[in-house]
């Protein structure tokens, strides 16, 4: 026993009318269009994204040659504390030693002060630095440069898809013809 036709009928089931070859088209186009929109909406999201830290480098790159030196005062608080313990130590008297002192105690509490706002100040530039700073921009400009390949890649793979299908609507064509009635 075969799976072969003895005879074909020529309006049975070994043709495809013309509204039912419609409807095949029609559907490849129905069920890819959201999938295809969607791919291409990743890509420009991708390439705003993209846009967008290439701006944040070039503003931090700009950021950074712009900015100005800034000597730190500590290292001159430091050199005075150490200068009025040194001095403190050359008193002679009592009144100037306990006169010395008060203004020692006074540069001293001044310069842990300034110790302690440096070290925040120091901190949060640093963590200004790996958020906003120009190494940071350039590693994220590169992560949306592969994000946008990706983008890229997986909308081509979909228009494939597509493809594919297209193909397989040809593919029918040629073994099924299609009756025009």
């Amino acid at each position: 026993m075969t799976d072969r036709p003895t005879a074909a009928d020529p309006h049975g089931a070994d043709r495809i009318t013309q509204p039912e070859w419609d409807r095949l088209a029609q559907a490849v186009t129905d069920r890819f269009a959201g999938h295809l929109q969607a791919a291409a909406a990743a890509v420009r999201e991708a390439e705003q994204d993209l846009a967008a830290a290439r701006e944040a480098r070039s503003r931090a790159e700009e950021a950074a040659a712009s900015a100005r030196y800034v000597s730190d005062p500590l290292v001159f608080m430091r050199v005075a504390v150490r200068e009025e313990l040194d001095g403190l130590s050359r008193k002679t008297t009592a009144k100037k030693a306990r006169a010395s002192f008060r203004h020692l105690l006074a540069r001293a509490v001044e310069l842990g002060e300034g110790e302690l706002r440096g070290y925040r100040n120091d901190l949060e530039s640093a963590r200004r630095d790996r958020a906003q700073g120009v190494a940071a921009c350039t590693q994220a400009e590169q992560d949306a440069l592969r994000t946008l390949e990706a983008a890229r890649a997986m909308h081509q793979r979909v228009l494939d898809a597509e493809r594919a299908a297209r193909d397989g609507l040809a593919v029918l064509a040629g073994k099924v013809p299609v009756d025009p009635a």
